[in-house]
């Protein structure tokens, strides 16, 4: 009986060490709060011990004040002692367009049933020392898409 007491009491106290660990979350970290128009900063929204249930919507970039200049994606899954944690980070390398006040908004994934979101983060942007704005980049024109009947062409011989 006491041996069951003591497995009992060690499996319960265990389940809330595992579960008091894997709490969702979600949040976004930047590489700087204040940058110089034209100088690149790393955007990350993270999402810990979370499912994400659907597509992740980055913010306009644009009516932020900012331009896109690469993103990517990577996971991360770790089992430590039992206790399993999993994370998500959704990477963006953009530039401030102009200088003043911007402000990164709010984002929100679906996690599970629910919704989870990141608060907006204020940067500050900068004109150069020199006061001259350096040029950003140009982007690419989006390219036409083509006919998928057009994709093979046969030759006689």
């Amino acid at each position: 009986m006491r041996n069951l007491f003591f497995i009992s009491a060690l499996v319960l106290w265990g389940t809330h060490c595992v579960t008091a660990q894997n709490e969702p979350r979600f949040y976004v970290e930047t590489g700087a709060v204040e940058v110089v128009v034209g100088q690149a900063v790393q955007v990350s929204f993270i999402l810990e011990n979370g499912k994400n249930n659907g597509r992740f919507n980055p913010p306009d970039w644009e009516a932020a004040g900012f331009m896109l200049l690469g993103s990517s994606q990577s996971s991360n899954v770790s089992i430590m002692n039992g206790v399993t944690t999993a994370s998500a980070s959704y990477n963006f390398t953009v530039t401030p367009i102009a200088e003043g006040a911007l402000t990164i908004p709010s984002v929100r994934i679906k996690n599970g049933d629910g919704e989870l979101s990141t608060e907006p983060i204020a940067i500050q942007a900068l004109p150069s020392a020199d006061g001259v704005s350096p040029a950003l980049p140009k982007r690419s024109p989006p390219k036409p898409q083509s006919d998928p009947k057009k994709k093979f062409k046969t030759i006689n011989m």
